[in-house]
């Protein structure tokens, strides 16, 4: 679970210093990470941070690289010079970007990526020997990885939509902004799992931040949270056992 921001990066402002987006994902995390610990015991939930403390984009996907993590959840709060924009959203790694300044077709960039970053390999000493399995400029090797980001893609929609789904539901509210969209955030890219940025909602919405920075309020967001992962959880965990039976 990855709380946005922190430290010297508040985020989106909030009302007070107490308040401000840094704060309130912490809180959130905190909340769904507990119930998820609660109801599945043998789940490890690893925080990026747990304190109000600034962590970079490549090492908060590092920390779950390292620890082989199967899902990755980084919880943010919007903001809009507009107080009118409110809402929830649900972003994902995908073929193309919404936004209209970058049309990157991420498959594209991932292989050329992958290409230049594990040609390094061949400067290693017995190089041969360590990654015998793996050539980097084989075909093989490209279609791996291919396979490999489409099963995380899927998985990654397949959580967006819980989450887009709970948080459908009154008393959240729905707007332009609701609903999954495909975005190449670098944090996503990097983590190379299953992953999910979500938006709680409009730090400079009165009616959302009234809702995202009281106690009942966050309480409430990582009870739709939880529910989404439960959802997602029985999911995946079928899809191993038929794998793994097949």
């Amino acid at each position: 679970i990855d709380p946005g921001h922190g430290g010297k990066d508040p985020g989106a402002l909030g009302k007070t210093k107490a308040t401000s987006e840094k704060h309130i994902v912490l809180k959130v995390s905190k909340l769904l990470g507990e119930k998820i610990k609660k109801e599945y015991p043998d789940v490890k939930v690893i925080y990026t941070r747990s304190g109000d403390s600034f962590i970079g984009l490549h090492e908060r996907a590092m920390v779950a690289r390292r620890n082989n993590a199967d899902l990755f959840i980084s919880i943010h709060c919007n903001g809009s010079s507009s107080p009118e924009a409110r809402g929830s959203s649900v972003h994902i790694l995908g073929q193309n970007s919404n936004n209209k300044k970058n049309k990157t077709d991420y498959f594209e960039r991932n292989m050329s990526v992958a290409q230049r970053e594990n040609s390094v390999m061949l400067l290693e000493d017995d190089y041969k020997t360590t990654y015998q399995d793996f050539d980097p400029n084989s075909p093989e090797s490209i279609i791996s990885h291919s396979l490999m980001w489409n099963a995380n893609y899927s998985n990654s929609l397949l959580f967006a939509a819980e989450v887009d789904n709970v948080m459908k539901k009154s008393p959240f509210r729905v707007s332009s902004y609701t609903g999954i969209h495909q975005d190449i955030f670098y944090l996503l890219w990097a983590t190379n799992m299953p992953s999910a940025l979500l938006e709680l909602g409009f730090i400079s919405n009165p009616t959302d931040f009234k809702f995202l920075s009281t106690a009942d309020g966050q309480e409430k967001i990582a009870q739709r949270l939880f529910e989404a992962f439960k959802t997602y959880k029985s999911q995946y965990d079928a899809s191993v056992k038929t794998a793994t039976s097949a």
